[in-house]
């Protein structure tokens, strides 16, 4: 796991920090200019006041925007709506930098750079939030629009269009409005979505991994008994007039069962486990030697012939090479009748260079 990932990890269990470091991003860009305002601004201290709380609210909304997204966004909506109820201040253009500008401008305090991040907040539910709270989001949002264009109506003679100037800033709000619930719900749909898709790998990969060990223990199993049965019937053909080979086959059979429930545990381990591990009872060719060995102790005449180095083969190739010999000596050992004599030929290609 990389830094970047514990990082992303850290992040995601500790919203609240970077979510701080956000809010003091806003203010730190907000704020002067709105500050500059409340000098500059001619209207009664209580107002001024007021319009500063409701900004430090939004800034503490932006900071709990993720541990407590619904409450957040209540609670800067409440402070959006205060604003607005505000009245309206004076401001002088030239002292606010604006060039061109003469004469006194009267706008409502919620024009304040801090409002903007009541928008973070319009993202926050529409990428957080189920389909019916983000659409809830938006039609408040929405309305705030309006609320904020009537509100602005009052001194519309005061601006330079009139009309046109309250429609277009009708039109700019909404669609702040809208873009950002659009973007947050683009965001909610594409983790979902992603979300989706890896459930789908995880039950794909478990659907996978059932099939191996259905195939590991059908193959365990059937070779396990087969050996078993045939020094079982052997032994006891011969046990009374040859002790020690129904000994000898009797220790095959302890020793293959033991084998085969050595394996079994291995296999099943892996369904005890979080995560399938790959090395968990996995044979390769280097065990086929013992394969070749117990199945000889059947009775049955087992050549081992191996041309080639076994370096450029993978274990996953190794494995399936190992489950189809175990498959065939078993399938020899069942149905090949009496006396047979069976090769095993295992041929390595050379390295392509």
């Amino acid at each position: 796991m990389t830094w970047t990932d514990h990082t992303d990890r850290w992040v995601r269990a500790h919203p609240v920090v970077p979510d701080t470091l956000l809010a003091l991003a806003v203010a730190a860009v907000a704020g002067p200019p709105s500050l500059a305002i409340f000098q500059t601004a001619r209207s009664p201290a209580w107002a001024l006041w007021v319009a500063g709380i409701c900004g430090s609210v939004l800034l503490a909304a932006v900071a709990l925007r993720r541990v407590a997204t619904g409450a957040a966004f209540a609670l800067a909506s409440l402070a959006m709506l205060v604003t607005v109820a505000l009245p309206n201040t004076v401001v002088r253009p030239e002292r606010l930098g604006l060039a061109g500008a003469s004469g006194d401008m009267e706008i409502p305090l919620f024009f304040l750079p801090t409002s903007a991040a009541y928008l973070l907040l319009v993202y926050t539910v529409a990428a957080q939030r189920p389909w019916r709270e983000s659409l809830l989001a938006l039609g408040i949002g929405v309305t705030g629009g309006l609320l904020c264009t009537a509100r602005t109506a009052t001194g519309y003679g005061a601006l330079p269009a009139g009309w046109l100037t309250l429609l277009l800033a009708l039109l700019a709000l909404v669609a702040a409005v809208a873009g950002t619930w659009a973007v947050g719900r683009y965001r909610h749909d594409r983790r979902r979505r992603l979300a989706e898709e890896a459930a789908d790998a995880v039950e794909r990969a478990t659907a996978d991994e059932r099939r191996r060990i259905a195939r590991d223990m059908h193959d365990i199993v059937a070779h396990s008994l087969a050996v078993i049965v045939r020094q079982a019937e052997g032994g006891s053909a011969i046990a009374a007039r040859s002790p020690d080979r129904a000994a000898q086959a009797l220790a095959v059979i302890a020793d293959t069962a033991r084998e085969a429930l050595t394996d079994m545990r291995g296999t099943l381990q892996v369904l005890r486990e979080a995560a399938p591990r790959e090395e968990a009872v996995q044979p390769s060719l280097a065990a086929v030697p013992a394969l070749v060995e117990r199945v000889r102790a059947t009775g049955l005449d087992v050549r081992l012939v191996e041309r080639g180095s076994a370096d450029a083969v993978t274990a996953g190739a190794a494995t399936a090479a190992y489950r189809l010999i175990q498959e065939a000596l078993t399938n020899s050992v069942k149905h090949a009748g009496a006396d047979p004599t069976v090769t095993v030929t295992i041929a390595h290609a050379a390295r392509a260079s």
